[in-house]
């Protein structure tokens, strides 16, 4: 009795140990799988702006000094955007090699099942994902700061004092507004529409103008044309047009309220945050700045996400398999992805989706979609 229990903890004791070997190799092959994509992937796209923008350093009379501090200023949001095309792409490729060279066979043989191989790569992206949002929230925003300024003080000539911006949304309790362009200089406006909604009815009345300024707490308009909707029927309306209309207690939009691109990726969660509560409290609707806090929360966990695309497509195959497949697979659902985040950026920036909605549905469908190809898998 004796002898078969001590049989048993040796053999729970080897199991512990292989076990602690497995996690080990799998990790390390995956982190220097991954540091070496990333930085190939920096280098590319550091040579690849380099060559575009070098003619404008060098019309801008900038000296090597100032060239080469944008270049380092930009090296951390290069890091922070390619990691997750970086984690995909070194799933597959760790995991392809392992099935070239049977060893999945051979784990499978010895009863590691594959939810146990992952266990390791799902510990190491998940790291990655805190370490990334950790960077992104300490370095990230100083430094593209500092890039912006570079670039748009120095190399374009814009100050922080340029005025004019486009395609500015702006969402309130029963209002909606859209400004075509704004200047924030003297307050003028073209192209200017305003939806208003009731309690019961999504729109009560809309009015459009050709030109608007914004002075005195007021809000002039000229070229108005002004539909108001009949409650029994959305569609019908009554026409009426303006030449001048003057919307008294209208203020105007806050300094920097339209760059919300620019600036949200210079500050970190907790200013985003706390610039959402301000302008929520003078009355406006950041929903741009909505947007741009949630998606900065849901790309922190990009990392995870890919990780999972990668490790059905890495366990295809339980032989063979081809890593140039794989970075090509890897590379084309990574743009993928950033093609449908700009999409769903845009539906949130427009109001038509909510901003939780619009940042986490992308990862929401990739995560579905690596549920569904690991159904396929043979456990």
């Amino acid at each position: 009795m004796n002898s078969t229990r001590l049989h048993q903890l040796w053999d729970l004791i080897l199991q512990h140990l292989n076990r602690k070997i497995t996690n080990h190799y799998l990790s390390r092959d995956f982190l220097k799988t991954w540091a070496l994509l990333l930085l190939c992937f920096v280098i590319l796209y550091t040579a690849v702006d380099f060559l575009e923008k070098i003619n404008s350093f060098i019309e801008a009379g900038l000296g090597p000094a100032i060239t080469i501090l944008f270049f380092i200023a930009q090296l951390p949001k290069v890091v922070v955007l390619m990691t997750p095309v970086a984690v995909l792409i070194s799933t597959i490729i760790t995991l392809t090699v392992l099935a070239r060279n049977s060893e999945i066979v051979a784990f499978k043989a010895g009863g590691v099942s594959l939810l146990h191989l992952a266990a390791p790569l799902a510990l190491a992206s998940l790291s990655l994902s805190l370490t990334m949002f950790a960077l992104s929230e300490i370095v990230v925003p100083g430094a593209t700061a500092i890039a912006n300024e570079i670039w748009k003080g120095q190399v374009r000539g814009q100050q922080n004092t340029s005025t004019v911006v486009k395609d500015v949304w702006i969402k309130g309790v029963n209002l909606v507004q859209h400004l075509g362009t704004y200047d924030e200089s003297d307050g003028s406006v073209t192209d200017l529409s305003l939806f208003f909604t009731g309690t019961d009815l999504p729109l009560s009345r809309r009015l459009e103008a050709r030109q608007g300024r914004f002075a005195d707490g007021s809000l002039y308009l000229s070229e108005i044309i002004d539909k108001t909707y009949i409650r029994e029927n959305q569609r019908a309306f009554t026409l009426q047009r303006h030449p001048h209309l003057v919307l008294k207690g209208w203020p105007a939009p806050p300094q920097g309220f339209g760059r919300t691109d620019q600036v949200s990726e210079e500050m970190s969660l907790a200013e985003l945050w706390r610039n959402i509560n301000r302008l929520t409290d003078e009355g406006f609707g950041p929903v741009r700045q909505q947007v741009d806090l949630q998606f900065r929360v849901s790309f922190a966990l990009l990392p995870f996400i890919m990780m999972l695309v990668g490790l059905p497509l890495g366990f295809w195959k339980e032989k063979g398999g081809s890593i140039a497949m794989g970075v090509c697979l890897g590379l084309a659902l990574s743009f993928i992805y950033l093609v449908a985040m700009e999409l769903s950026r845009s539906l949130g920036y427009s109001g038509l989706l909510p901003p939780f909605v619009v940042a986490w549905l992308p990862n929401l469908i990739y995560t579905l979609f690596a549920t569904y190809l690991f159904s396929y898998i043979r456990q």
